[in-house]
């Protein structure tokens, strides 16, 4: 069965060969080259021993099956982030069902200096450097698009255009080679995005933070991995509201990622606030 991320893969094979015929591969590493240094994305999300989980809040007009809002303002969101205490922030770059793009990118990394997350559905180092050119601190990698030798591939681009890789999981059997490649920072999503169907308006919206908290207790592997020094642990997806962050205090997780429920809070600022304590 074809899935919603094969038809994702389709449209950026598509959208990285015209944007290609216009700007190639070498012109952007040349431009990478130039570029600053970008902000610490790994050190703003890790635990900071205070007892609170950080958050990272995502810029997302819209997903399968819901809108959450009608007009983007990015520059407010993001301001209202920061006044909420988020960490750090994610910035979906896709087009076709988020209503997101690069120029959004762009607008907020001149306007913030929380690091940004580039999240977008990523198959090559082509989009690794449209986001790092745009101010992107890290980028996002589906574990479930790579195989084992590609994904330590993508983790390698990264590293050397200064990028954060986070590799995220969202089914439990692409965790072996995602704990294999060994990252510093792992994201499991509790929404099985890799699961969901070609065309994902009525079931997209199916998750738990439950996912994150069996996870934990079933893999031995996982808690080997974070027992490491300096790994980070993300728990993103259906987290709306402080019982969930209560709940993933329960383990060593060190942040979550908080999208539909941060974009559409009458209150962002509150909103997060709340969610971050837990209360």
């Amino acid at each position: 069965m074809r899935t919603f991320l094969d038809r994702m893969r389709d449209l950026k094979n598509q959208e990285i060969l015209q944007r290609s015929a216009d700007e190639p591969l070498e012109a952007l590493r040349e431009k990478a080259l130039d570029g600053q240094c970008p902000s610490n994305f790994a050190e703003a999300v890790k635990d900071k021993g205070n007892g609170l989980l950080e958050i990272i809040a995502e810029v997302k007009a819209r997903a399968p099956g819901r809108v959450n809002v009608e007009s983007l303002d990015p520059i407010t969101v993001v301001r209202e982030y920061a006044q909420g205490g988020a960490a750090a922030v994610s910035v979906l770059t896709d087009q076709s069902w988020f209503g997101g793009n690069l120029d959004t990118l762009s607008e907020i990394s001149e306007n913030t200096e929380l690091p940004l997350l580039h999240k977008e559905f990523i198959i090559s180092e082509y989009q690794l450097l449209e986001g790092r050119l745009r101010g992107a601190s890290a980028s996002l990698l589906l574990a479930y698009y790579f195989d084992q030798k590609e994904l330590k591939e993508m983790m390698e681009h990264c590293h050397r255009w200064q990028l954060e890789p986070v590799v995220e999981c969202s089914l439990e059997e692409e965790l072996p080679r995602a704990l294999e490649a060994n990252p510093k920072i792992l994201m499991i999503n509790n929404r099985p995005i890799a699961a969901i169907p070609e065309e994902p308006s009525k079931t997209y919206q199916q998750g738990s933070v439950d996912v994150t908290l069996d996870w934990w207790d079933k893999y031995e592997e996982i808690r080997e991995w974070k027992d490491q020094p300096g790994k980070i642990l993300i728990s993103a997806s259906c987290i709306d509201e402080p019982y969930h962050v209560q709940r993933l205090m329960e383990i060593p997780c060190d942040a979550c990622l908080v999208g539909n429920s941060a974009m559409t809070a009458e209150d962002r600022v509150s909103h997060l606030k709340s969610l971050r304590k837990g209360s």
